[in-house]
């Protein structure tokens, strides 16, 4: 079992990075930075987020007590994106990938409006609402007089 204090403390040394840095980055003394990285003082939720944000890993993986150090899939995307899924309030849901199950329903019952309000979407950002692949063209589909589509697939399109 792999504890989060061993995590930080391979992650500064794989990083050069000293205690007096991630005291900053939890806002927290230096004396209670050399504490979390001896397993002496415990991590707060607040901790936590702020791990997330000053190493840009994912909070999934100071949870998985599996592995030491991450992989590339454990990596925030962008800089300052965890500030800013922060920001959205998605951290402090209890369930927020029920909340997205939900929003890619709305989002398929309005397909079309939705497309015709949002047409720069990119890629990734479809992907996540359940958009990508086939956005309107007709292969697949066929069409119904109210101006929908059938979708040919099993309703998955």
């Amino acid at each position: 079992m792999v504890l989060i204090h061993e995590k930080i403390t391979a992650l500064l040394d794989q990083r050069r990075l000293k205690k007096r840095d991630l005291a900053r980055a939890l806002g927290v003394s230096p004396q209670t930075a050399t504490d979390i990285c001896k397993g002496r003082s415990a991590i707060t939720l607040p901790h936590l987020r702020n791990l997330v944000s000053f190493f840009e890993i994912r909070a999934e993986f100071w949870l998985d007590d599996d592995r030491l150090l991450p992989n590339e899939i454990d990596r925030v995307a962008r800089r300052g994106a965890a500030d800013a899924l922060a920001r959205t309030g998605l951290f402090d849901l209890e369930d927020p990938e029920r909340l997205m199950q939900r929003l890619r329903s709305f989002v398929q019952q309005k397909r079309s409006d939705f497309l015709a309000a949002f047409p720069d979407l990119s890629a990734a950002e479809r992907r996540l609402l359940g958009l990508a692949g086939n956005d309107g063209g007709v292969v697949g589909q066929i069409g119904s007089p109210g101006g929908g589509s059938i979708a040919t697939d099993g309703g998955q399109g």
